[in-house]
């Protein structure tokens, strides 16, 4: 009785064994098949956009705008040469340019920072930190990285710390909050969570994904800013997520 319930046990386990066989294969083509159409998808959207960017279609976009930083480019765009509203319309839809804006810094507190970085003789990166700290302790560093054509702004954002330091120490009640100003028609740029924490020293972060509105742009660009604050200083940066 012994044998025979061992034989049965082991027919089991081998038409187990031949059924996992059988489903293995099944389930890596099910996979591979899904990152396929995840391929696929994402092949056919990209395939939707439009071509490039024109000077026209630019100033068709800052016109359906209702921001007064569309109105401005608007009046700065137009009052540029036809020449150079061709450049600049390049450069919005030229990824290797944005994928190029990233900074680290670091400094004191109420002294504020400002460096200009520039891509080429058109194109300038800006990155500016104002950090303050008033008699009662309450602390704010503000990091904004700007790129301008022309001396135009296109592109900004913005992360500013809020803390308090009291009897020497940051406290744990930091607050973060994070901006962007696009006005690139060739990329929407979008952040992610605001993060803010304090281990000793007060921080902030947040995700920058700028994906393409025109095929010329190329791949999607992830960024990830963040600033630290301490007792008498801060950093800050701008780096390639």
């Amino acid at each position: 009785m012994h044998s025979v319930t061992t034989r049965r046990l082991a027919t089991a386990a081998v038409a187990g064994a031949a059924a996992l066989a059988v489903l293995a294969p099944a389930a890596s083509a099910n996979e591979a098949d899904s990152h396929q159409a995840t391929r696929t998808v994402a092949a056919q959207a990209a395939a939707k956009l439009p071509a490039k960017l024109t000077v026209k279609s630019y100033v068709a976009y800052l016109k359906a705008q209702k921001t007064p930083e569309a109105k401005q480019t608007l009046k700065s765009f137009t009052a540029l040469p036809a020449a150079k509203q061709a450049k600049f319309v390049g450069y919005l839809q030229n990824g290797k340019i944005y994928a190029s804006l990233f900074k680290q810094l670091k400094g004191s507190l109420n002294r504020p920072v400002k460096t200009v970085t520039p891509f080429n003789k058109d194109v300038k990166f800006v990155h500016a930190v104002s950090a303050t700290k008033n008699a009662k302790g309450a602390t704010a560093v503000s990091y904004s990285a700007t790129e301008t054509i022309y001396g135009i702004p296109v592109t900004t954002e913005k992360l500013t710390l809020s803390y308090k330091i009291v009897n020497g120490k940051v406290q744990r009640s930091a607050r973060a909050v994070a901006k962007v100003t696009n006005v690139n028609a060739a990329v929407a740029i979008k952040g992610g969570p605001v993060k803010a924490t304090v281990k000793g020293i007060a921080r902030a972060d947040v995700t920058w994904k700028a994906t393409p509105k025109v095929q010329a742009v190329g791949k999607a660009v992830v960024k990830d800013q963040a600033v630290t604050g301490h007792v008498n200083t801060w950093t800050a940066h701008l780096i390639h997520g």
